[in-house]
């Protein structure tokens, strides 16, 4: 890998990791507001059932999210972490040490595996 692909995936690395705390702190914001609140509805109490159980999928939904996107922020820290302290083995697979294509790095620059495997789970990214 070269200098400026190693430059070019930290930033990449950095951009992602503010794209998540960005959703994260949005998501942190919301929590705060109850359902009832967020929903612009006018009394804190359902007038429906479905509303109740609408609002609770909604919630857990949000919980998934934002579980995934820590899980995603920690694999980036780690990349970030091996890309500056240990430089020779960012970009190298878990699985069989071989280096992983650069194109995989461009789309996924926390990917551990040069392939989709226990290591090598693709995130979608917006």
């Amino acid at each position: 890998m070269t200098p400026q692909q190693r430059e070019h995936l930290e930033t990449r690395l950095r951009q992602e990791r503010d794209r998540i705390l960005a959703n994260l702190n949005a998501f942190d914001r919301r929590s705060r507001i109850s359902p009832r609140e967020g929903g612009g509805d006018l009394s804190a109490y359902p007038f429906h059932m479905a509303d109740a159980g609408t609002d609770a999928i909604d919630q857990e939904m949000d919980f998934a999210v934002a579980e995934s996107e820590r899980r995603t922020l920690a694999d980036i820290d780690e990349a970030l972490r091996l890309l500056i302290e240990e430089p020779e083995r960012y970009g190298r697979c878990d699985d069989c040490g071989r280096e992983i294509p650069f194109e995989r790095l461009d789309l996924i620059p926390w990917a551990r595996s040069c392939k989709d495997g226990p290591h090598g789970a693709v995130a979608t990214t917006p």
